[in-house]
């Protein structure tokens, strides 16, 4: 008797569906609770002690609660694409990890570069001689391979005189231990012919023997009995530098540099406000793009709507001195949002009634809005006595709180957390959303579908306005507490990359954004700590982003070809169907 199959093809799909979507939101929240422990415990050095000795490390606890919750959003809402990006990155690091290698191939240049000494050693009477170069027991020296010099020196041979038996310790070696050159030292007689020669130093020679010996590098003849009265040649140049010597040197700088890199920005709370400070801004400005682009305008006139932002922010903070921060806070983040909206407007109007390219247009409104910001701020704002264009600091009620101690890291965190909330209401639950969608996926079709195309596209960029005028007012009144001269340092246009690299998913920009500004502070810390030249950094950062934005960048232009050839496809179809009619 065999047992009946009571559950339906159906049924069955829809249990495995189920597990599959709670197993997305586990793989999510362990992703997202694994990278906030990781970086509190980086923070603190793995001690509960010093975590709550810190000055506000429930709001540091909560800010990478925060960064996990945006991991979380990343592997829910990409689900397998959230493993081609992360390969991506990792990609990116080793091919960076490659080009880091490269250009610190010459690390070892430095063994065979920098100040040295030389001394021939006797307990013997030195011999009277004025043509030599040198005499027992007094030191001689210079620099081997010294850089920008037309003539460097690569090697010496310098005289002495000596007698018949007498014992004496020729010592080639480092000046001091800023000098790592590697030396090697010869004896050698009048006829050029070597007598002796040594490439290194023991540590006896070193601790106890030889005072001036800096390391086991130097290099150390010790007790040669001269075999004749006579003119005697002490020879010495930098080591040839072995093939392994330089890969393993190159391995190991590139080593600490991608340290730094990566795990520089949470080595300390100080560092991890500068990546926090960073990302807000961006995270603002990639979902400013993100709203305009799924609409598939391609506008980049955040640059603009930031500046706008920053400055009214700035005048309204300069001229409210006295009214209480609880009041002005909220009506600087409603002012700043409002100047970003309204000059997001302008391009919008002029694509929705006029047909002008919003490419074209957004980048002019930039210039206009820089030169404006900087005609207002040299001749308006800037105090007669400052000594570079700057308005004056912010009072403290203009400034926007401070959540962690000794960091710019302020309530700007929980803005981002509103706006990203409303920009995923705006996108995904509102009707204006739904236009905005359709217009993306098919811009005929929505005018067919009877949506009011022009007011939509005219909207959309003004409410991208309003986010990239925050970010304005952040970087015023949240970093610099004051208006100075290229306030964004053109990071507004970074902001694009954000966007791209979400793939235009306003739930993805938090995490992307992170991503992006912990390139970018590890890429300081990178400089400073490995003391990799700041090309090579950019270099590094360029491949990266490249790399990144690769796919996206193909996923976006063949969607666009898509829906360009089904427009033609419609076109073509309703031309025969007018011409069987006819």
């Amino acid at each position: 008797m065999t047992a009946k199959n009571t559950g339906s093809p159906s049924e069955s799909n829809s249990s495995m569906s189920f597990i599959k979507k709670h197993l997305l939101l586990i793989v999510g929240g362990a992703a997202g609770i694994i990278v906030t422990l990781f970086v509190m415990n980086t923070l603190f050095d793995g001690s509960m002690e010093k975590m709550t000795g810190t000055t506000d490390w429930q709001n540091i606890l909560l800010v990478n609660a925060l960064v996990g919750a945006c991991i979380f959003l990343f592997v829910v809402e990409l689900r397998r694409q959230a493993i081609r990006v992360l390969l991506t990155v990792v990609v990116a690091l080793l091919l960076g990890f490659l080009v880091t290698f490269i250009f610190n191939l010459d690390s070892a240049e430095r063994f065979g570069a920098g100040e040295f000494r030389v001394q021939v050693v006797s307990e013997a009477e030195p011999t009277d001689n004025d043509d030599v170069d040198l005499e027992y027991n007094k030191r001689r020296g210079g620099e081997f391979n010294k850089p920008n010099v037309v003539a460097p020196v690569s090697e010496i041979a310098w005289t002495f005189a000596g007698r018949a038996g007498d014992s004496v310790s020729l010592l080639a070696y480092a000046k001091n231990r800023r000098s790592e050159v590697d030396l090697l030292v010869e004896l050698r007689d009048e006829a050029g012919a070597v007598l002796a020669a040594a490439t290194s130093a023991t540590e006896t020679q070193v601790d106890e023997t030889f005072d001036d010996l800096v390391s086991v590098k130097d290099a150390v003849i010790e007790g040669f009995e001269l075999p004749a009265d006579g003119l005697y040649t002490l020879y010495s140049r930098p080591e040839d530098i072995a093939t392994e010597t330089v890969l393993s040197e190159a391995l190991g700088q590139s080593r600490l540099a991608f340290e730094a890199l990566l795990l520089g920005p949470i080595e300390r709370v100080n560092r991890w406000g500068v990546w926090i400070q960073d990302a807000i801004t961006l995270i603002l400005l990639g979902m400013s793009f993100a709203i305009v682009f799924r609409a598939q305008q391609f506008s980049l006139g955040a640059e603009g709507q930031l500046y706008f932002g920053a400055l009214v922010s700035g005048i309204i903070a300069l001229n409210s001195p006295h009214v209480p921060g609880i009041i002005l806070i909220p009506f600087i983040i409603l002012a700043s949002g409002t100047a970003g909206f309204i000059y997001g407007l302008i391009p919008g109007a002029l694509k929705a009634y006029l047909g002008a390219n919003e490419l074209v247009s957004t980048l002019m409104l930039n210039v206009v809005a820089t030169r404006f910001f900087e005609m207002v701020l040299n001749f308006q704002l800037k105090p007669p006595d400052a000594g570079y264009v700057a308005s004056a600091k912010f009072t403290s009620n203009a400034v926007l709180p401070v959540i962690v101690d000794k960091t710019q890291v302020t309530i700007a965190v929980l803005l981002l957390v509103i706006v990203v909330f409303l920009s995923w209401l705006l996108i995904r639950r509102t009707p204006l959303g739904y236009e905005i969608r359709i217009i993306g996926s098919n811009l005929r079709f929505a005018d067919y579908g009877g949506v009011n195309t022009k007011r939509t596209i005219m909207l959309v960029m003004a409410i991208g306005g309003i986010v990239a005028g925050l970010a304005g007012m952040h970087l015023a009144n949240g970093i610099h507490r004051q208006l100075i001269l290229n306030i964004s340092f053109n990071l507004a246009f970074e902001g694009v990359v954000v966007a791209l690299l979400a793939r235009l998913n306003v739930l993805v920009v938090p995490f992307t954004g992170l991503l992006y500004a912990y390139l970018r502070a590890g890429a300081q810390f990178m400089e400073r700590d490995a003391n990799v030249s700041f090309e090579v950094v950019r270099m590094i950062q360029a491949i990266i982003i490249l790399l990144i934005t690769a796919e996206a960048l193909v996923t976006f232009f063949q969607a666009r070809q898509k829906r360009a050839d089904i427009d033609e496809e419609g076109h073509a179809v309703a031309a025969l169907d007018a011409a069987d009619d006819s």
